[in-house]
């Protein structure tokens, strides 16, 4: 049999559809609010009540938002660096947008049911997929020669594991907790997205390139 080899593709259709599905989602996920504004029998006189009965719809809109976005940076990061793609890559991609889509779902259900344990669970879960999912997109793309070989890439990926390891933890923990009191899940939830969105922005995404003759 003949040797085979893994067909090499360029990055960039990939790097349209992951702009494309972001930029739907992020903004879909607010349509939830203001439709709930914009409904007949508004009386905007009062406003405010009515933007504190929304509350939790809107606590819900910023955490996904804010993980979203995150996702994002870590995806142009790792985007940046990738020289090519190959099949297996796409299909890890494709899934982690799949769970970016779903997030859209899952946060219009945690704003209306966030007193319902069986929400909370849905959404922990669907945020535990994103996560794995940028870490095995890393990995793969690591392991399989599809970045730029650098002397850090191993420290990178550790580094990455970490952080999805936390969150993965934090996640579990909300879930169990949704269990004897769904609104200490909903809290705990807000804590880490606004932990994970202020932490990234003290993390080295902007890595230097770094070679062994360098050292």
């Amino acid at each position: 049999m003949k040797h085979r080899q893994r067909r090499e593709l360029g990055k960039e259709r990939l790097n349209a559809l992951t702009e494309g599905v972001y930029a739907v989602v992020m903004t879909l996920m607010l349509l939830s609010v203001i439709d709930d504004i914009s409904a007949p029998g508004i009386d905007i006189t009062h406003l405010p009540e009515i933007i504190r009965d929304l509350w939790p719809k809107f606590a819900a809109f910023f955490i996904s938002f804010f993980v979203a976005g995150s996702l994002w940076i870590s995806d142009n990061v790792m985007l940046d660096d990738v020289t090519h793609v190959d099949v297996r890559f796409l299909y890890l991609k494709v899934g982690t947008l799949l769970a970016v889509t779903l997030l859209g779902f899952s946060a219009t259900l945690l704003g209306e049911h966030r007193e319902n344990w069986l929400v909370e669970v849905i959404y922990g879960l669907n945020m535990i997929v994103l996560y794995l999912g940028t870490w095995l997109s890393v990995r793969y793309a690591i392991r399989n020669g599809l970045m730029e070989r650098r002397a850090d890439n191993e420290n990178l990926l550790r580094s990455i594991r970490r952080r999805v390891l936390n969150a993965v933890s934090g996640c579990t923990i909300a879930m169990t907790l949704s269990i004897w009191n769904p609104i200490y899940s909903f809290r705990l939830f807000m804590l880490m997205a606004l932990f994970f969105s202020v932490s990234s922005l003290f993390s080295s995404y902007e890595w230097a390139v770094s070679t062994d003759e360098d050292d």
